[in-house]
């Protein structure tokens, strides 16, 4: 075997399983060799009920092996356990009481193992300094993905609960508390995408933590891509919350080549609820060069600022998606539209039509919804997908009937014509 070429040999590396490519590597000191960067993926999942910030250190602390890593994703995710045990019971109702029993015994077991462990770990933002080490030797590291959505057990019950939005326990302050840690991180390494799923928004208000984003934010300059998605405080006064919108738009700025931007609000006290936002305020006339793809999920906005924002982007913008699934629960209707609380839908899309010249695809999902509630003229719509985040077909819902489709709205973008009929309005 050793007389096959080292392409071959790396060939027939990539096509093995974990398991087979430590048994591989144990047949001879050359193959040993050859296999050694395949004994890592190249994603590292990093969870808290694990001791992870040690494990990345160890291997970023390896010659060989800490070029493996190009990925990671920081799951910091907990679960809310009084909602959870609830929606575990009733989503696994229908099936026999002994059967039931059984699979949420073990399941709850399980998690509370993991919690065990998790209580004897350091907690995240105490061992920033280990952190740093790590991400400056990770030469490599491209993408980095932080998440306070998604379940970090590989236990199918937790999985399925932890779609419903009230099954997962947030703490506001220990999540601000790991973000400064993760910049601080960050700014020892050249990313090309990062992804923060829930990120508090009063964590741009207070002097120091602006001080200390805005002095590690330099590093955001290499991103192509940037997906946020914000999580607004309970109660933001005015004051606090230009401060917050103006820190936010400061940071941005700091990613001058994005060619993907994702900017999202969630809001978990009130889901149904829009998060107002002037692209003015936030980011004055700076202009993404490279802009390609835009989505915009859970705002209200002004029809002039939405139309300003997006036409100075017509020269390079590919794809456009407003609106989004939200916080919906698993057979809700999507919940992440785009309202204007000023101007109408109609209007913003006759005036772009021929505006945007580089348009190739289109989409709306949500409520979408502008007008003044008191007048007759009020647009109240609801869009189910047609693509997904990467543009690929999805099924359609059984509520579909409830809901519209965007075709015909993105065919006259493209193509112009008549303004489309969109059916009969969700009122």
């Amino acid at each position: 075997m050793e007389l096959l070429p080292v392409e071959l040999l790396r060939l027939i590396f990539e096509c093995c399983d974990a398991v087979s490519i430590r048994t591989l590597r144990l047949v001879s000191s050359y193959l040993a060799n050859i296999g050694y960067e395949y004994l890592l993926p190249p994603h590292f999942a990093a969870v808290e009920w694990r001791d992870d910030v040690k494990t990345l250190h160890s291997i970023a602390s390896h010659e060989r092996l800490r070029s493996s890593i190009r990925s990671i994703t920081f799951n910091f995710s907990k679960v809310d356990e009084y909602n959870a045990r609830h929606a575990s019971f009733f989503q696994h109702w229908l099936q026999e009481p002994e059967e039931r029993n059984i699979i949420l015994q073990d399941a709850w077991i399980r998690y509370y193992e993991l919690e065990e462990r998790s209580r004897n770990l350091p907690l995240f933002h105490a061992r920033s300094a280990m952190l740093e080490e790590s991400f400056k030797r990770l030469s490599n590291l491209k993408e980095l993905e932080i998440t306070y959505t998604k379940c970090p057990y590989d236990i199918e019950v937790l999985k399925e609960v932890f779609l419903v939005r009230n099954c997962r326990k947030r703490d506001r302050a220990q999540a601000c508390k790991n973000m400064n840690a993760m910049v601080s991180a960050i700014r020892h390494v050249r990313l090309s995408s990062l992804s923060i799923d829930q990120l508090p928004l009063e964590i741009f208000r207070l002097a120091d933590d602006r001080r200390h984003w805005f002095d590690c934010a330099r590093s955001f300059a290499s991103l192509s891509r940037l997906d946020l998605v914000l999580d607004p405080p309970t109660t933001l006064l005015p004051q606090a919350r230009a401060r917050s919108i103006n820190g936010l738009g400061h940071v941005l700025q700091f990613s001058p080549n994005l060619t993907h931007l994702y900017l999202g609000v969630h809001n978990y006290q009130s889901p149904l609820e829009k998060f107002r936002l002037s692209f003015y305020e936030l980011l004055g006339d700076f202009t993404y060069e490279k802009l390609t793809d835009l989505k915009l999920e859970g705002f209200t906005l002004e029809e002039e600022d939405l139309r300003s924002f997006l036409v100075r982007h017509a020269k390079t913008l590919e794809r456009l998606r407003l609106g989004g699934r939200g916080l919906a629960k698993p057979h809700e209707l999507s919940i992440g539209g785009v309202h204007l609380h000023r101007g109408t839908f109609r209007s913003l899309f006759t005036s772009l039509q021929g505006k945007l010249p580089v348009l190739k695809r289109f989409h709306l999902e949500g409520d979408i919804e502008a007008g003044d509630i008191r007048t007759s003229s009020r647009e109240l719509y609801k869009f189910h997908a047609v693509t997904d985040d990467n543009w690929d077909r999805v099924a359609t819902r059984s509520s579909a009937r409830k809901t519209i489709d965007c075709l015909a709205l993105e065919k006259y973008l493209l193509e112009g014509g008549s303004y489309p009929s969109l059916g009969v309005s969700g009122q």
